[in-house]
């Protein structure tokens, strides 16, 4: 079952801590399992660099940059996990507009909850929000995700990100940061943007009206991401 804990202020995210020593077998079986990997996914498969957390409360989480073949390899075979302790972090952006909240069906391709609905954008927290000292932007994070799965970019925001929630699942052994975002773009305007992508990460898009969300939250109870469906179900019970 999912945790999630309400935020009062963006949590301080640091590069701080020591990557586990990996043994010989446990290496050789990650090769195994990501060469069989890059074999059934072919091109579509990058050995790209996540934050992983070491520890975490509220305000501060702490961790290291491990590469996504160690986090393959624990997902193929959960056993590794104790070895490995890959805990990655990512972002999950609660997108309002005039219109309502913006959701997305993720593409029958997709390698994680393929066909599922869930709240847009999100994505993992990757090196390349680390900054010189080490600390790690939430915001450029959630604003990559946002302009590579929407088209819409910052400028179009009417206000800051906030970060209101830590939804920890400890089946995958993933924290999301849920992130508020909001932008006066209607949902027409948006629709534009996600229709002129070339590369889309969702099969469509849906806006949900404030007043429609407790009948989507249920319709979708079978289809919905279980992050998203967290998030919603904890942002309603506190009124945000």
């Amino acid at each position: 079952m999912l945790s999630v804990r309400l935020l009062q202020s963006e949590p301080r995210v640091m590069v701080g801590a020591t990557a586990p020593t990996i043994g010989p077998d446990i290496e050789a079986r990650v090769d195994e399992i990501w060469q069989r990997e890059k074999q059934r996914r072919s091109h579509e498969l990058y050995n790209g660099r996540l934050f992983s957390i070491d520890h975490c409360d509220a305000g501060t989480i702490v961790g290291w940059i491990s590469e996504y073949r160690y986090f393959i390899a624990q997902q193929r075979e959960p056993s590794l996990h104790a070895a490995l302790k890959i805990k990655p972090l990512a972002v999950t952006g609660i997108l309002s507009c005039p219109d309502g909240i913006l959701f997305g069906r993720r593409s029958d391709r997709s390698e994680m909850d393929a066909g599922c609905w869930e709240l847009v954008p999100s994505g993992g927290v990757e090196d390349t929000a680390v900054g010189p000292t080490g600390q790690v932007s939430l915001e450029q994070c959630i604003l990559i995700e946002l302009e590579e799965e929407t088209g819409i970019g910052a400028s179009e925001l009417s206000a800051r990100s906030r970060a209101v929630a830590l939804v920890e699942d400890p089946q995958s052994h993933v924290t999301d940061v849920g992130i508020m975002l909001a932008t006066t773009s209607s949902a027409a305007q948006i629709q534009r943007c996600f229709a002129a992508l070339e590369n889309r990460e969702y099969s469509e898009l849906e806006i949900v009206a404030p007043t429609e969300m407790r009948a989507f939250r249920r319709n979708r109870a079978d289809s919905l991401g279980a992050v998203s469906a967290a998030l919603l179900d904890a942002l309603m019970q506190a009124g945000l």
